[in-house]
C-alpha cells in the first residue's frame, strides 16, 4: 500500500533513506529491549547475551575485542553467502544455457551491501553493549535499547523493504507478547483477542493481499515474491492472473484451476 500510494508526503517518506533509517533504529531498539528480558523469544537478526552477571563485567567468554571481531566475521560471512545464493538464483537460467552471460549478469547484481549491513548491525550492537556494560549501564532496561537503537543505523547501508517490514512486524509482535506475558491484569477484551489464531488469520490476509498485488500491480512486486508465488502455487497464481487479464481485454483464457 505504501509503494503504490500517490500521496506526495507518503511518496517522500518512502524514498527518504534518513526517515527509513530512523524508523528502523526505533524498531531495532524495541526489539533488542524485549529480547534482552528473556521473556520474549522470537527470531531476529541477532540474539542478545542476557546480562546475568555482575555489573561492569561482560557475560561473553571471549574478550570484548574477540567477541566483536567474531560477530563481524560470522555475520559478514553469512551476508556473503546469502547474497551469492540470491544472485545465483536470480540468474540461474543463464547458468545452464549461457555461462558467459551468467558471469556478466552475476557481476552486475552481486554486491557487498547485505554483508556490510549484517556485520555493521552486529558490530555496533556488540561494541555498544560492551561499552555500556563497563560503564554499568547495560544492566538496566535502557542499555539494550540504546545499543539496539544505534545498531539500527546499519539499515542505511542496505535500505530494503523486506528488512524494514520485518523489523516493523517483529517490534509489534514482541511488544504485544511481552505485554501479554508480563501484565497480570489484562482487560477482558485483550484476553479474548489473545485467543484468536492470529498467525493463521495474518497468513490468510497476507497471501490474499500478495495475490492482489501480483495480479493488479505486478510492477510493484519484487522478483523473488513473483517467483515464490508461482512455485508455491504450482503456477496457479500465474494462471489466475492471465485469466483475469484475458477477461479484462475481452479474450478469456483457460480456467486457472
Amino acid at each position: 500500500m505504501i509503494r503504490k500510494s500517490r500521496w506526495t508526503f507518503v511518496q517522500y517518506l518512502r524514498t527518504s533513506k534518513a526517515f527509513g533509517t530512523f524508523c528502523f533504529m526505533i524498531f531495532s531498539s524495541v526489539i533488542m529491549a524485549k529480547l534482552d528480558t528473556g521473556i520474549v523469544k522470537q527470531f531476529w537478526l541477532i540474539n542478545p547475551t542476557l546480562q546475568d552477571s555482575q555489573k561492569g563485567t561482560c557475560v561473553h567468554d571471549k574478550s570484548c575485542a574477540d567477541h566483536l571481531f567474531d560477530g563481524l566475521l560470522k555475520y559478514g560471512s553469512i551476508g556473503l553467502i546469502l547474497e551469492t545464493a540470491r544472485a545465483i538464483l536470480a540468474k540461474f537460467s543463464f547458468l545452464i544455457s549461457n555461462r558467459p552471460q551468467f558471469v556478466r549478469e552475476f557481476r552486475q547484481i552481486w554486491n557487498l551491501k547485505l554483508a556490510l549491513f549484517l556485520a555493521a548491525y552486529v558490530g555496533i550492537y556488540r561494541s555498544t553493549s560492551c561499552m555500556l556494560t563497563h560503564f554499568n549501564l547495560n544492566g538496566s532496561t535502557g542499555g539494550p535499547a540504546v545499543a539496539g537503537f544505534l545498531a539500527g543505523w546499519a539499515y542505511a547501508l542496505y535500505p530494503k523493504y523486506q528488512i524494514f517490514t520485518l523489523a516493523l512486524t517483529k517490534a509489534i509482535e514482541m511488544s504485544w507478547e511481552h505485554w501479554i506475558k508480563t501484565n497480570r491484569n489484562l482487560p477482558d477484551w485483550v484476553q479474548r483477542l489473545a485467543r484468536l489464531p492470529f498467525v493463521y488469520l495474518a497468513q490468510i490476509v497476507s497471501f490474499g493481499y500478495l495475490g492482489h498485488i501480483y495480479a493488479f500491480h505486478p510492477h510493484l512486486s519484487p522478483s523473488f515474491h513473483v517467483k515464490a508465488m508461482d512455485v508455491c502455487s504450482k503456477n496457479l497464481t500465474l494462471n489466475m492472473r492471465r485469466t483475469l487479464i484475458g477477461w479484462f481485454v475481452g479474450h478469456p483464457g483457460e480456467p486457472a484451476w
